[in-house]
């Protein structure tokens, strides 16, 4: 009984840690060094590892020879938000202050503007001597509007969180909104997840109190079941004509994304899922989440 919890609390703070924390791939806007959560404009931040270290920490992007219209606009459909306006070197303009934060990606090319993450682009963590000054920070001003403003009936975004790599699994079905239920939720459906949004793996997926939906929200789907090979969750199980009953809010789903260099990268664009075909596949066998005393369950790995 002790150990069991142990083991609650041990998830729990995890939790609480992730609410407001980042994984690996994890971008942001900053002005003066500081970051909300309500900028669509700013100095751009990722979270990333360095080529002499590979300890995670936030560190700018150098807006050189290769940084252009598609890769800020991948920077702002990262966002969640509808491509890029304008980008250019921090240097150039006084609306985002000075970030002190060490260059920690360079040479950035994206193939296309309508990828949805930097994973999907390439980069470098060797920085050129050039990219050693503040001045050259790359920043952008994305379009203000949503990629979810016109959704589509199976689209998906992680809401409730700080950043877009993190939060509460919310579903576009029947014109709105609403969560999905972590019976028989697992860890290959968090990463059909993270692949649709561009993003090749998963660090955590739960339910709980901490990420639970509005009760005004409807419960969508329930007892998912994904293929390793799919890439939307459309694919695993399509919208149904009215929401579940048999799930509280409690149980809704929550899942942080990361890029991961030792698995494929999503090859997902914007419209990809749009067009996904549905199964409608049922899974009858317990899935990993959706146990521990309706507090919390986790699958995946939790990063220090």
């Amino acid at each position: 009984m002790t150990m069991r919890l142990l083991g609650i609390l041990v998830l729990s703070l995890a939790l609480f840690y992730y609410a407001d924390a980042q994984t690996r791939g994890t971008v942001r806007l900053v002005r003066n060094g500081v970051f909300s959560y309500t900028y669509s404009s700013g100095i751009v931040q990722i979270f990333y590892s360095t080529s002499s270290s590979s300890l995670l920490r936030w560190g700018n992007i150098c807006d050189d020879a290769s940084f252009g219209d598609n890769e800020a606009s991948v920077i702002c459909n990262q966002l969640a938000y509808d491509g890029a306006s304008v980008y250019g070197r921090a240097g150039s303009t006084v609306s985002f202050g000075t970030d002190n934060s060490a260059t920690i990606l360079d040479e950035v090319s994206c193939s296309s503007s309508s990828l949805l993450t930097l994973e999907q682009c390439s980069v470098t963590t060797i920085i050129s001597s050039t990219c050693s000054l503040n001045s050259n920070d790359a920043y952008v001003i994305c379009y203000t509007t949503r990629i979810w403003n016109n959704p589509y009936p199976g689209q998906i975004r992680l809401a409730g969180g700080s950043y877009t790599s993190y939060g509460r699994l919310e579903v576009y079905c029947n014109g709105l909104w609403g969560t999905v239920c972590d019976d028989t939720f697992d860890a290959t459906d968090a990463k059909v997840v993270c692949r649709q949004l561009g993003y090749s793996h998963f660090t955590l997926a739960h339910s709980g109190a901490v990420t639970a939906g509005s009760t005004s929200q409807p419960i969508w789907l329930d007892a998912v079941f994904c293929s390793s090979s799919y890439s939307c969750l459309a694919t695993c199980e399509s919208c149904p004509s009215i929401q579940y009953h048999n799930c509280r809010h409690s149980e809704d789903v929550a899942v942080a994304c990361e890029f991961d260099s030792t698995e494929t990268a999503s090859s997902n664009i914007l419209s990809t899922c749009s067009t996904a075909s549905t199964s409608g596949t049922t899974n009858t066998t317990p899935g990993i989440v959706g146990l521990v005393l309706g507090v919390v369950a986790v699958v995946g790995t939790i990063l220090a």
